[in-house]
């Protein structure tokens, strides 16, 4: 009975053995337990990554789009300083602004056209004892009042101290506005002993504003208010005192919320979704920063050019006349050349100052026909342009050549107007400060328009001996 026959099949009974031992149990069970563990562990890891990212890609997306908010407002300011600039620093407006027809000179060029004129939505022009010459709002006369009237002096008042624009936010009659003041002065500098006269120019952030901001910068849902919102991202604009004016107001765009609910169920493959998910927010981090880059490449490039014409404006060229003048040589002499336009005045107050915008532009584009001979040209404010002349060619060459372009009329809309240019130019051999060589080219530009305009002369220090002025 101890076995069966072998034709039964069957092994004696002890020979047999368990197909697993006790031994190999514990061994699948330690290694299957081990995996376990490292699954669970690999889970929690992941688990824990992908919600870190989740909150770290929706607060790399809302400081990306308060920074955005931030430059905005930054070029929102930046862009009506150099407006004021472009104002202030003006022959004429100088003049208009101590003579006894200064009211209606303000009217013409600044007031009348704050009515749909998208640089700036108003102003404020005071005398040199802060006493207010003229005030409009959208082309329309207002009286100074109240705490508005007191903080809008007190800008002007910092003006006075000051060579460079004073900007900041104010609340002026319920609206908060972006302001920019500076003392009004002559193109050749501030003249000394005695407070100045000062233009105030404001625009309002309003849905317009805030629509273009949402727009070029691309913050979703913009919005300006006065009380800080909880649940969305918020930049507070102040007064120059610190005081709360409201904030730009948006909803957060929440990407990482949008990319875990679409991969929660992917969650099972989570080395191979850690692996793109990742490569997916690096890529599009890495794509946001060269797009990002681009924007305030593009920024800082119209930062630098003038709106009407489109050529340098008085900051982009006095730039690229420094680089010029620190390397100017005997082996590479570099001139400047000022040119203020005779007659211009005339079209203003008679053809209105529309027309005389476009006459500028009809300048810029002759000027534009003389590029390969000049290696800047700027629009340095009202009539007055410059270029900068790396020597290819005799200065007073080219001088004159400019003076004969200007021989014939200008094709303005259906207006045939003539105006021509009185040039004066400086040249160096040697470095130089900028600000001395267009000094000097100054003094000659005035010299030419004091001995009968529509002239070019170079400088020469005995101009400095005798000066003249000119009639206008």
């Amino acid at each position: 009975m101890g076995q069966e026959k072998a034709g039964g099949g069957l092994l004696p009974q002890s020979d047999i053995r368990p197909l697993v031992t006790r031994g190999q149990i514990w061994s699948i069970s330690a290694a299957t337990g081990l995996f376990l563990a490292v699954a669970l562990g690999l889970v929690l890891i992941v688990s824990h990554v992908v919600l870190s990212m989740r909150q770290t890609t929706n607060a790399i997306d809302d400081q990306r789009a308060v920074s955005a908010a931030a430059a905005a407002v930054a070029t929102l300011e930046r862009g009506l300083s150099m407006v004021v600039r472009d104002n202030s620093v003006w022959d004429d407006a100088y003049e208009a602004v101590r003579s006894s027809e200064g009211i209606d000179w303000i009217r013409q060029n600044w007031g009348d056209p704050s009515a749909d004129y998208p640089l700036y939505d108003g102003l404020v022009v005071f005398a040199p004892d802060l006493s207010v010459i003229s005030a409009y709002d959208k082309g329309v006369s207002f009286a100074l009042s109240g705490d508005s009237g007191a903080a809008i002096t007190g800008q002007a008042r910092k003006a006075q101290t000051t060579q460079k624009p004073v900007t900041g936010f104010l609340s002026i009659g319920g609206k908060v506005v972006s302001t920019a003041a500076m003392t009004i002065r002559p193109f050749a500098g501030p003249v000394r002993g005695e407070a100045g006269p000062v233009l105030f120019l404001f625009k309002a952030v309003d849905e317009e504003t805030v629509s273009t901001i949402s727009s070029n910068y691309q913050i979703a849902e913009l919005t300006f208010q006065k009380a800080k919102a909880d649940d969305k991202l918020n930049l507070v604009l102040e007064d120059p005192s610190g005081q709360v004016l409201g904030y730009l107001t948006w909803p957060s765009r929440k990407p990482g919320d949008q990319a875990f609910e679409s991969h929660r169920s992917l969650l099972v493959l989570a080395g191979a979704t850690l692996v793109v998910f990742l490569f997916m927010v690096l890529t599009a981090g890495f794509v946001e920063s060269l797009r990002l880059r681009r924007i305030a490449a593009a920024a800082e490039y119209e930062a630098k050019r003038d709106t009407l014409t489109g050529t340098l404006n008085r900051s982009g060229f006095l730039e690229v006349l420094d680089r010029l003048a620190a390397e100017a040589s005997s082996s590479r002499p570099v001139t400047l050349h000022m040119l203020d336009l005779d007659g211009f005045k005339q079209v203003n107050d008679t053809w209105g100052h529309a027309v005389g915008d476009l006459l500028i532009v009809a300048v810029a584009v002759r000027l534009a026909g003389f590029g390969d001979h000049f290696v800047a040209a700027g629009r340095l404010g009202g009539d007055e342009f410059a270029l900068a002349q790396v020597h290819d060619a005799p200065p007073e060459v080219l001088a004159q050549q400019v003076i004969d372009a200007f021989s014939k009329s200008f094709m303005v809309g259906r207006h045939d107007l003539h105006v021509t240019t009185s040039i004066g130019y400086a040249s160096t051999r040697e470095p130089i400060d900028p600000a001395e060589l267009m000094r000097r080219a100054d003094v000659a530009m005035y010299r030419a328009k004091a001995e009968g305009k529509f002239r070019a002369l170079e400088y020469h220090p005995q101009m400095e001996e005798n000066p003249k002025q000119p009639t206008d």
